[in-house]
């Protein structure tokens, strides 16, 4: 029981002395309103000035934001009385459709388990007009989510497939192939003819059996893709084995 009022008295202890430090930096405001962005928006940055009312020194160890969309920095880091710092959030909107609600947390060297304020931004983003952005690769008018695919623990008997989601960019139909392929190989994508403004599945399937005997257990072949209009390199699909032997 003892041990047990110890612990709370430390905890309550602790959150006394962050709202302490807490009265003595201040900011000017502690969320700011972003607005409504877009998708493809370029990152953007607001300030947030903080000011040493106390009578000590302050050193702030660090900011902690709540989402990979917002990233943080600080002017300076110690704060004598009176001193101002001026700690900036920049906001990546790519990514991040929807509510913005994100914070970042301000940590003192004194009182480092909790933090003494928290800033924030909320506002809105829209949706890219790019209907493919999030088909990262781009080959011609052929849009996927991956140029690379991995086959692991394939055994001997085994025809292993992989697909890969890709979509029609353009405003014709698209018929896929690779004329170069290993015996062990095929490609296809399902539809057979990819609509403008569809999407598809190119698969690729890896006949274990007919892998040449003399070839090393793990082993990179590319996949040279034919009827979209980009030199050879822009339009390599690689692919990687690891087989059981």
């Amino acid at each position: 029981m003892g041990k047990r009022f110890t612990m709370i008295f430390i905890a309550l202890s602790l959150m006394s002395m962050s709202q302490v430090w807490a009265q003595m930096l201040k900011f000017d405001q502690q969320l700011i309103d972003a607005g409504t962005m877009t998708e493809d928006d370029a990152p953007r940055t607001y300030s947030f000035v903080g000011r040493n009312v106390g009578g000590k020194m302050l050193e702030i160890s660090r900011i902690q934001t709540t989402c990979g969309c917002t990233k943080s920095s600080v002017s300076q880091m110690r704060l004598q009385p009176g001193d101002s710092c001026k700690i900036e959030l920049t906001f990546t909107p790519h990514g991040y459709p929807g509510t913005i609600d994100t914070r970042a947390f301000v940590y003192l060297k004194d009182s480092d388990r909790e933090p003494v304020t928290k800033i924030g931004l909320r506002g809105m983003v829209l949706p890219s007009a790019d209907v493919w952005y999030r088909f990262k690769y781009k080959m011609g008018d052929l849009r996927l989510k991956q140029a690379k695919v991995t086959f692991n623990e394939v055994t001997a008997g085994m025809k292993a497939e992989a697909r890969i989601l890709c979509g029609n960019s353009g405003k014709k139909p698209l018929k896929i192939s690779s004329l170069v392929l290993p015996q062990y190989a095929q490609v296809k994508t399902e539809p057979e003819i990819i609509p403008a403004g569809d999407e598809a599945d190119l698969v690729i399937t890896l006949d274990v059996d007919k892998i040449p005997p003399m070839m090393k257990p793990n082993f990179t072949f590319p996949i040279i893709l034919e009827g979209v209009d980009a030199k050879p390199s822009d339009r390599t699909i690689m692919v990687v084995v690891n087989r059981n032997q």
